[in-house]
């Protein structure tokens, strides 16, 4: 009797802990988490085990080494980079950098999740058209390595999501949010500009009377100055001198030349991207057409075909029933697709995201009004059931064809490049190369300490005629290597091939 009466006490308390858990567990959003932690299981499976290369060899070195990136110059990634790398994931900087794209990515679906949750779209449907945007060979792509595209669309994606919550009831505060995520958006990426249009419509039109009150645009001004403070970094990063600079140019001696990015003019020169000026809009009108059939196969591979005309029927729909948030929707995917579709660099498929995040939108959208159709024309019970089988299964058949495309789990390429250079070049080396070598190789100079003695110099930040003279003026005092000699170098070099680079020597010797 007394052992039942002195364990009575403790017996009350588990009990009341079990029933507290259960009650905690129900209270859990359950499907949201699945919308958020299946992708990101997906792309944790398939993600890049080190470096990746180009742009995402540049972004991991910059992180690591507290660099600056060419232009843009993207300060919000760099510095959300850096915190993001203090996680104790990896030791491996790439593989922490790779992992970050892969939760942004799944941040994005999550919004997403919620932004169809206002427009009333049943949940198997938004699971339908949210994975098969999380599935797009692109999107997925893109979450598998370090790149600023997964960052872009999670900011996007909350700054509809504020501005939706901001219309349903109006004050400062919810106002301040959105624009204050945009212009610190801008600091990842200035595509976020393409956002204005459909933004400030969306505004205007659901409360025009609240900008008649001097404190909202009080709010707003305060929530631009506050986002912009995140360009301070670039600034700051330039006056510690980082050993890892972008932003700049070589001479014909072989000497770095930054921009003083101290200076408005430098700074201004960076973050607008003006050495990319020559890009935008640089297709004739004859050559727009082709570019405009790309996207579209594109963005028709990218849905599986199947999530093109409920795409359009969801477009359709939600412009009729909220002419102000369909509007919203429609000027961001035009602005996005117009502004890519005449954007002249041969890596602009991966940056039409945006317009897939949107077409994600219509397609829940369409799902659920087919859904609603064939309710009403056949059988009540499995029409919606028919609806939600396709939605959901051509998510799977999405997994299965596009796994073999995307895949980087093997893929250790890069740093084995990389490596294989460093361990080519004889002392004191001068490696030339483009993006697809020098990146990767100063990061394993700069972050992991290999082959100091090897100069490298990214052949974007020193002119043709400057680089040849560099050659000429170096080539008997030291090696040089080079991917893809000028034919005005070979008139004056012999190149021997060398792994994945070419050593070059004076001709006649």
């Amino acid at each position: 009797m007394m052992f039942k009466l002195t364990t009575l006490p403790s017996m009350v308390r588990s009990s009341k802990s079990q029933s507290d858990l259960r009650i905690w567990l129900a209270s859990l959003d359950w499907f949201a988490i699945a919308i958020f932690t299946l992708p990101l299981l997906l792309y944790w499976r398939t993600l890049a085990p080190t470096i990746y290369n180009l742009d995402s060899a540049e972004f991991t070195t910059a992180v690591a080494t507290n660099g600056i990136i060419r232009a843009t110059g993207y300060p919000l990634y760099l510095l959300l980079g850096k915190i993001w790398s203090w996680l104790p994931l990896s030791s491996d900087m790439g593989y922490r950098l790779n992992l970050f794209s892969a939760f942004l990515s799944a941040l994005t679906l999550l919004q997403g999740e919620y932004i169809l949750r206002r427009l009333k779209v049943g949940s198997w449907l938004r699971l339908g058209a949210l994975g098969l945007l999380a599935t797009a060979p692109y999107f997925w792509a893109m979450s598998l390595i370090a790149e600023v595209y997964t960052l872009h669309t999670a900011l996007m994606a909350g700054i509809i999501l504020s501005l939706l919550r901001w219309a349903d009831a109006p004050s400062l505060l919810r106002l301040a949010l959105p624009i204050f995520l945009m212009t610190a958006s801008m600091g990842n990426h200035m595509a976020t500009v393409l956002l204005v249009p459909g933004a400030v419509w969306y505004v205007l039109t659901s409360h025009p009377t609240q900008f008649k009150n001097w404190r909202v645009w009080a709010a707003g001004g305060t929530a631009v100055l506050l986002g912009l403070t995140v360009f301070l970094i670039l600034p700051l990063r330039h006056a510690s001198q980082p050993i890892f600079n972008y932003a700049g140019e070589y001479d014909a001696s072989g000497t770095f030349h930054p921009a003083n990015l101290q200076s408005l003019s430098g700074l201004w020169w960076l973050i607008t991207g003006q050495s990319f000026a020559g890009q935008m809009f640089g297709y004739q009108l004859s050559e727009v057409w082709p570019q405009v059939a790309a996207y579209g196969i594109q963005l028709w591979t990218s849905f599986l075909a199947i999530g093109i005309g409920p795409g359009l029927l969801g477009l359709g729909i939600l412009t009729r029933r909220n002419w102000r948030l369909g509007g919203m929707l429609l000027l961001i995917f035009l602005a996005n697709a117009i502004f890519y579709i005449n954007y002249r660099v041969i890596d602009k498929d991966t940056m039409f995201l945006p317009t897939y995040f949107i077409w994600a939108i219509w397609l829940g959208v369409g799902y659920q009004q087919l859904t609603v159709w064939l309710s009403s024309y056949a059988q009540p019970l499995i029409a919606p059931r028919l609806v939600r089988l396709v939605a959901v299964g051509a998510v799977l058949v999405a997994v299965g064809l596009n796994w073999g495309l995307v895949d980087r789990s093997e893929d250790w390429s890069t740093r084995e490049m990389a490596e294989t250079i460093l361990q080519e070049v004889e002392p004191n080396a001068l490696v030339l190369g483009w993006w697809d070598t020098v990146p990767a190789v100063q990061y394993l100079q700069l972050v992991e300490g290999q082959r100091p003695d090897v100069k490298t110099i990214n052949r974007f930040l020193i002119s043709g005629e400057a680089m040849e003279q560099l050659v000429l003026n170096q080539i008997d005092e030291r090696p040089i290597y080079i991917n893809n000699p000028s034919m005005t170098l070979l008139q004056h070099t012999s190149a021997t091939p060398m792994g994945p680079i070419y050593k070059l020597a004076r001709r006649g010797n």
